[in-house]
């Protein structure tokens, strides 16, 4: 993956928005150990950790040669404006900003027509009419509870689930999730069957409790209570409903074991045809409820076949009164952030506690929430096919795209002919992956067409919930209809996967197709920075290195384990290795000595250090995205390599709290943002050569030390 992304429900972002880390040198004024060695580190203690709000002054003269990252981005630094509920400023979160701000001028444009944004535009007044939704409280959340209610018998729980009106969000006790390829042979399609998501995270809560476990639960409980308090509920009926819920997800969390399987299991026993399920659902009617949502024609599965097998030890008359509870508890899940202002706040702080003491939202949070609450309601595909309608009419910004991807695939076949560490045959294996790679750039392959959603305004007695049961039965059509679909066609992009979606800022390798997607969303990233007339300078060093980030991703430590059809194994379940093993071993050496290399930086001294194994394949493709690049740039005349460089060093710019980069240290794969930009640039003679840098420089890396795989 490109970037991280915020989680809405925690302060330190994961991958969702990058949060930076930090590597403080010593006599910062941090009440750092003035006497520790830095000899041998990262910069040699010439580099500060230019993340972190304060860090960098105005009266500090920081040379370009000695910190990079600190001296490039000062501008930003001191002018930087902190989102309060972040606690942050940065690049990522601009440009998600700027496309809040574009797909809210799409609701107002009257020159956008049609169907798809006449839907959209109706969406979007009932999502911002606060009036309206506070006249309804949580009322339009009763309908849906009701209908859990009033079932009375198992032969009602599962019409139930089968039941598209009464049961729009697919809730369940077996949910299907998604259409992608089979493991073994990713030109057939499946339908990705998963357990329903835990109300306190992860299965081992409900085995070993802990102080995050008790949080969590204390949490869910709060929830709960405070809708179902709201609709009426005595409080014996809410312990009831929560024990009950907390019964069957204990249930399901202990039998589930798709994160245990091996690969013969995964790819003998976890995927199915119709008959297999038959065989394996027992008294648990799964292919009754699937064929009641519209999957009649599907017969390719893949589901944690010891987790259906015991379904049928709870779905029975002892358990409805539980099951009915867990159905209800899902329900106020899936809709808890679709009501009035007052539930809608109490949710952000509950899912984010350190939103500090500002009232209502910051800008920051309603762009991150204005997308997730489309997610929610089943309406990211009409988002983007608008998106791209309105912002990417002509096709100037396409084409750059385009034709810098094919340059940059030109110019890698010839890095790859380089590398004399590697033998014939294995470079011709990789030439011929790179060849094959899937190329999704900006735009899916088909637009999304929500014309027959049905959404009535609040004078016609429609409400946001009734829209997002509506967006929703949509999203389960299409996913129902091309489930019918043997065939995978990994370089088709279905505007309809929401796990794909061009509004996003982000971009992907996947290594399951061999295929890369880069969004429209991550293009505002060059916009947010420098306008939307950027020069090819500013474009390469932003959207040009991205590119060959997720590139590379097809050739790092992971993904050379993958074929070019994205393949792990072959007919016979046994692993695939286009690397001789000779290559495979020099490839491991040189991407520990990377890591290593890494792991000399220290974010606080006194502290742990990096851990450079976490971190090298980010590393490895940020390293071939700038290589790459700079190959390109010896065919373009006047290139003007100062401005490149600055624009990369840009889209990493951030301010944000030590706290926030300690605690994203622990557990992001991504290397530091201002160690993305210093340790990446200074392995390369072009960076070395434009700013005249010598030895004893911060910036100076002697040759031999160099640590790129590619």
């Amino acid at each position: 993956m490109r970037e991280n992304k915020w989680n809405i429900f925690r302060r330190t972002t994961s991958v969702f928005l990058m949060t930076a880390l930090i590597l403080v040198s010593v006599g910062c004024g941090d009440g750092s150990d003035e006497t520790e060695d830095v000899s041998g580190t990262p910069g040699g203690g010439k580099w500060v950790d230019s993340d972190v709000i304060g860090v960098v002054g105005a009266k500090d003269n920081i040379r370009l040669q000695d910190d990079f990252a600190a001296a490039a981005n000062k501008d930003y630094i001191l002018s930087a404006v902190i989102d309060p509920a972040y606690e942050e400023a940065s690049i990522v979160l601009d440009a998600s900003k700027l496309i809040y701000e574009r797909c809210m001028a799409i609701a107002s444009d009257d020159t956008m027509t049609g169907a798809n944004a006449e839907k959209y535009k109706s969406l979007v007044k009932l999502y911002s009419d606060w009036d309206e939704r506070n006249k309804l409280g949580v009322e339009p959340l009763k309908k849906y509870i009701s209908d859990i209610q009033s079932i009375s018998s198992i032969s009602e729980l599962t019409d139930y689930q089968g039941s598209l009106e009464k049961n729009p969000f697919g809730l369940g006790l077996l949910i299907p999730d998604s259409i992608g390829p089979q493991l073994q042979f990713p030109d057939k399609s499946t339908l990705n069957l998963k357990a329903p998501a835990l109300s306190l995270g992860s299965a081992s809560s409900y085995v070993e409790y802990t102080s995050n476990t008790l949080a969590a639960k204390e949490r869910c409980d709060d929830v709960i209570g405070y809708y179902l308090g709201r609709l009426g509920f005595s409080e014996k009926e809410i312990k009831d409903i929560i024990k009950g819920n907390y019964r069957i997800e204990t249930y399901i969390a202990r039998n589930s074991n798709m994160d245990y399987f091996g690969v013969r299991e995964m790819i003998t026993q976890a995927q199915n045809n119709r008959e297999g399920i038959d065989a394996l659902q027992g008294g648990y009617p799964l292919l009754q409820i699937l064929d009641s949502r519209g999957y009649l024609g599907c017969d390719s599965f893949y589901v944690d076949y010891t987790y259906l097998k015991s379904l049928s030890g709870i779905y029975s008359e002892k358990n409805l009164k539980d099951i009915k509870a867990f159905l209800i508890v899902h329900t106020i899940d899936s809709i808890k952030y679709l009501l009035d202002r007052e539930s809608y706040e109490k949710m952000v702080a509950l899912y984010n506690p350190s939103t500090g003491s500002q009232e209502g939202l910051s800008d920051g949070q309603c762009s991150v929430l204005f997308r997730n609450d489309m997610k929610i309601c089943g309406f990211l595909p009409l988002l983007d096919t608008l998106y791209l309608e309105k912002y990417f009419k002509d096709s100037k910004k396409t084409d750059r795209v385009e034709e810098f991807t094919d340059a940059l695939i030109k110019v890698y076949s010839q890095i790859l002919d380089e590398e004399d560490w590697m033998s014939e045959d294995t470079k011709t294996a990789a030439k011929e992956k790179l060849q094959n790679m899937a190329l999704h750039l900006v735009k899916p392959d088909n637009v999304a067409d929500y014309s027959a959603a049905e959404i009535r305004s609040y004078e016609e007695g429609g409400n946001l919930v009734e829209a997002a049961a509506e967006g929703r039965r949509m999203l389960e059509a299409h996913r129902a209809a091309i489930s019918k679909n043997p065939d995978w066609d990994r370089f088709k992009w279905d505007i309809y996967d929401t796990g794909k979606t061009t509004t996003e800022v982000n971009c992907v390798y996947y290594t399951g197709e061999n295929g890369i997607y880069i969004m429209a969303g991550y293009l505002a990233m060059c916009d947010a920075a420098f306008g939307e007339d950027a020069s090819l300078e500013q474009f390469a060093g932003i959207v040009g290195t991205t590119i060959g980030h997720e590139i590379t991703h097809g050739f790092d430590s992971n993904g050379t384990k993958f074929d070019l059809y994205g393949r792990q194994f072959d007919e016979n379940i046994i692993p695939i290795d286009w690397m001789a093993v000779q290559d495979r071993s020099k490839m491991d050496e040189k991407a520990s000595k990377l890591a290593g290399y890494f792991s000399l930086a220290r974010p606080i001294p006194g502290m742990q250090k990096v851990n450079g194994n976490n971190i090298k394949d980010e590393a490895i493709a940020d390293m071939g995205g700038i290589k790459s690049v700079l190959y390109v740039a010896r065919d373009l005349p006047d290139f003007d390599y100062d401005e490149f460089f600055r624009a990369f060093a840009r889209q990493y710019a951030q301010q944000t709290t030590k706290e926030s980069e300690l605690g994203t240290m622990r557990g992001d794969v991504h290397p530091l943002p201002f160690l993305r930009i210093n340790i990446m640039l200074q392995q390369y003679d072009e960076f070395i050569e434009t700013y005249d840098i010598k030895p004893g420089d911060g910036m100076y890396l002697n040759p031999e030390k160099r640590v790129n795989v590619w």
